[in-house]
């Protein structure tokens, strides 16, 4: 960020007017390239007039730019016309005359953008790479904001063109022109977070200026973003002129710089006011651009941002009415986290993966004739056959469900017909920054198959992981009352949930449909995780999280049935025949590590007792909350007029 970010802002340090025709004392290609060649320094270009200039800067000249502000010139490189390494062609141009979405960027990109240095492998050189990749991304952008000034631009003739409409907007155009503003809007403020965070932190790496100082916008042109189109685009009387600059006349009070001669006094002599004193760096505060929906007091109450061009909403908790309430103009969408909130924690997890490792032996079994290893008794072998056979996902988990459902889950479910529910869940994981799709495909669903064919039979085959979350999740929020349910959601481990995630989902599937992507929306996470649970678009809002208590054991009244249950899907003595069996003939086979796994030391559910083989047993054990201890009602949601 900060490489690309000095190139294209420019410096205030000292600038050397040609690039040192010497390489480096690096070897390899790269000594070629020195620091200063490829200094944010290089790209801008000396004026000896420019002292006398009024927007000169450091001596040298500044574009003022009426539309886009002051712009810097680049440093010519052999056979450019106009020089201008990353200047780009102006707004003057381009509001004359439209430019195309992918001509133009590949101009922009490929004949106004100086290359590229080649990297110097060594310790750096892959952060180097990620500091390219930004300043491609950044310089993309900045074209694309060319793009979208040209279009605004044709767009405001249009409305002010029209025959009789005296620059008010059309029905026809008045869905464009709302895009152009909460879009434009959303990308000012997430691009203010960007810049004066970590692009001011790897500015200062390199001793430049923040290119946050550059996306400063005058109260005046905030005050007519904020405007509706009638009043910002309604003609001004012909009489209406800028008002003179006061003038000031007399001696000014304070201290001075200057002798009466005019000269420098020097620096010990100069006297402080009363007033002066150390000042503080304060970073700049980022103005909240978002267009105001409803009245001043809903908005400061529930408002929580704008995300992906939709107003966002929270819920706040009424003490009083023992309840949480939300802005009754919008939808409502609630987003129910599984473990240890919907379902019950430990018990779901390993319930999970019991019934989940017997669908694997049933999947393998089907591809692979050679699973059962040839010393297993044929007696036992045609039994194991028959059982996989004749196991059924879905009917294991609709036989237990209601053991594992949170008690009052339907109740609460049932005094929400208004809202739209989601199942948030965190099952994929991170390898070296890279994310590992245990249970998502690429269109970050719950998938069905795995990703490659079976080694064996080179047919498609169902992934045990994926399969098995999405039926838990079907018949979870069949036994919650849960019809229609948005989609399910799938999260990488030990990071944090991004609600922003949801609202652009909401908003894709708004557009595919033509409803109105405008319409807000009130969204809140129920979790059992409070801190934890916080995404990157909430800005640590308490507003769209209803910390619920964890339901992590379940009662006591309920153990015997889920043994019960489990023994019916899986019973004790048939796991212990078969793991038996398949350790005497291989003990190394999957079948046999499989099981290992779900019963070991850390499962909550199966337990596998004995140090011998011929001591072994299996037992269900079953995570149980104390005597009395149930988890209590949960808060219900109600909406408030806010109009």
């Amino acid at each position: 960020i900060g490489k690309g970010i000095g190139r294209v802002f420019g410096s205030s340090a000292k600038l050397a007017a040609d690039p040192p025709s010497s390489p480096s004392s690096s070897s390899g290609r790269a000594g070629q390239y020195t620091a200063a060649t490829y200094s944010p320094e290089h790209y801008l270009v000396p004026d000896p007039k420019a002292a006398a200039h009024s927007g000169a800067v450091s001596g040298y000249t500044v574009d003022l730019d009426p539309n886009m502000g002051p712009t810097k010139h680049g440093s010519a490189r052999a056979g450019d016309a106009d020089g201008g390494a990353t200047r780009g062609p102006t707004t003057k141009g381009a509001v004359a005359t439209d430019v195309g979405d992918d001509s133009y960027l590949k101009g922009f990109l490929a004949e106004e953008v100086r290359p590229q240095p080649p990297v110097e492998e060594g310790p750096l050189a892959e952060l180097m790479r990620v500091t390219q990749a930004q300043e491609r991304g950044l310089l993309r952008q900045a074209a694309v904001c060319r793009v979208a000034v040209a279009r605004m631009a044709n767009l405001q003739r249009i409305m002010l063109g029209r025959e009789g409409t005296s620059g008010r907007t059309d029905k026809d155009i008045h869905g464009e022109i709302e895009q152009w503003k909460t879009r434009t809007m959303d990308l000012q403020l997430q691009l203010s977070h960007c810049l004066s965070g970590a692009g001011a932190r790897i500015s200062d790496l390199v001793n430049e200026k923040s290119a946050a100082s550059f996306l400063s916008v005058t109260p005046m042109e905030l005050h007519a973003s904020e405007e509706s189109s009638e009043e910002a685009l309604a003609p001004r009387p012909a009489s209406a002129k800028r008002p003179e600059p006061k003038k000031i006349s007399g001696k000014l009070e304070g201290p001075s710089i200057r002798q009466p001669d005019g000269s420098l006094k020097p620096l010990d002599k100069i006297k402080k006011g009363k007033d002066d004193k150390a000042k503080v760096v304060v970073p700049p505060k980022i103005p909240d651009l978002q267009l105001q929906v409803f009245p001043q007091e809903i908005e400061q109450k529930y408002r929580v941002g704008t995300y992906h061009g939709c107003p966002v909403y929270g819920a706040v908790l009424n003490p009083q009415k023992d309840a949480y309430e939300y802005a009754g103009d919008t939808e409502l969408h609630l987003i129910w986290d599984v473990d240890q909130s919907k379902l019950v924690g430990e018990g779901t997890n390993d319930v999970e993966l019991v019934i989940k490792c017997v669908l694997w032996w049933k999947e393998e079994l089907k591809h692979d004739p050679a699973f059962i290893p040839r010393g297993v008794d044929h007696k036992i072998k045609k039994e194991f056959q028959e059982y996989c056979e004749n196991f059924e996902l879905a009917q294991a988990f609709d036989s237990v469900m209601h053991l594992l459902l949170r008690p009052g889950a339907k109740e609460f479910t049932l005094q929400h017909p208004q809202a739209k529910w989601w199942t948030f869940t965190n099952k994929d994981r991170e390898v070296d920054g890279q994310v590992v799709r245990d249970v998502s495909d690429d269109d970050g669903l719950v998938g069905t198959y795995q990703a490659n064919p079976h080694e064996v039979s080179g047919n498609q085959v169902i992934d045990a992981n994926k399969y098995a979350l999405q039926i838990l999740d079907e018949i979870a929020s069949k036994h919650a009352g849960i019809k229609n349910e948005e989609r399910p959601i799938i999260g990488v481990r030990g990071k944090r949930k991004d609600l922003a995630r949801v609202v652009r989902l909401i908003q894709n599937k708004r557009k595919a449909s033509g409803q109105d992507e405008s319409k807000p929306v009130t969204v809140v996470l129920l979790d059992d995780r409070f801190q934890d649970a916080y995404g990157n678009c909430q800005a640590n809002d308490p507003r769209i999280l209803c910390h619920i208590p964890a339901y992590n054991a379940i009662t006591e009244d309920k153990k015997d049935a889920l043994i019960e249950g489990m023994n019916k899907i899986l019973p004790v003595d048939t796991l212990l025949k078969f793991y038996t069996a398949f350790k005497t003939a291989d003990k190394n086979h999957a079948l046999v590590q499989c099981v290992d796994i779900m019963s070991d030391d850390q499962s909550m559910l199966i337990k596998k007792k004995g140090s011998k083989l011929e001591d072994t047993y299996f037992e269900y054990t079953p995570k149980v909350a104390p005597l009395g201890v149930v988890p209590p009602k949960l808060k219900p949601f109600q909406w408030v007029p806010c109009r």
